[in-house]
């Protein structure tokens, strides 16, 4: 009997060993979907405290509110317009119009991102609007090294915020509806397998939604 027992768990620890050799596509999902760059959300951006302007003169509130983005978090309240000087060609000065955060707007922020802009062009706020999902492994191969390579598919999910931008411009469809293609290399260390994850290659697969 305690032979058996024995020998069962000698196979046991033998699978495990050899699970822990290998890759499996669901192991594999796992720690794609954990890395950092695989959890990078989805964005959109806005600029606030800086004139709307063109080199020679000030755009207009209507000019802005033709861009969809503009009118998107005009709508959700989170926007109002304010004057701003400017300096137009020739250094003529002009009020022109600058968006600036309402009340709604400022709380809504703080589970935003402000971005890197130059000093004087004001604030860059990025929205998150969703979230990479991983579909499935399309391709695991391993190397010599036992090493191995994974291809991926993977979408963009919509959040709260992102479910209302579908609503509100139907364009924004594209970057939810759309299957995406991954790649990583993995390979197997003294403390299990890592991944590293090959890099993304348009603005929409970065999460940048533009329009």
């Amino acid at each position: 009997m305690r032979h058996r027992i024995g020998l069962v768990l000698l196979a046991a620890t033998a699978s495990i060993a050899c699970s822990e050799r290998g890759l499996n596509a669901d192991r594999a999902a796992s720690l794609i979907g954990g890395l950092e760059q695989f959890k990078r959300e989805a964005h959109l951006t806005i600029r606030t405290g800086v004139p709307l302007q063109t080199a020679f003169r000030c755009e207009s509130q209507a000019d802005v509110e033709r861009t969809p983005v503009n009118r998107f978090v005009a709508d959700r309240g989170w926007v109002r317009y304010e004057t701003r000087e400017a300096i137009l060609g020739f250094g003529t000065k002009s009020a022109c119009p600058a968006m600036a955060l309402t009340p709604a707007g400022e709380a809504a922020s703080e589970q935003w991102t402000r971005g890197q802009v130059a000093p004087g062009d004001g604030i860059a706020w990025r929205i998150p609007i969703g979230r990479r999902e991983f579909v499935g492994a399309t391709v695991l191969t391993t190397a010599p090294d036992e090493s191995a390579r994974v291809e991926f598919d993977w979408k963009w999910t919509a959040n709260e915020t992102g479910a209302a931008l579908r609503k509100s411009i139907p364009k924004a469809d594209a970057l939810f509806d759309q299957v995406r293609k991954g790649r990583a290399s993995c390979r197997r260390s003294d403390d299990g397998w890592r991944c590293q994850m090959g890099m993304w290659t348009t603005p929409t697969d970065i999460g940048e939604f533009q329009l």
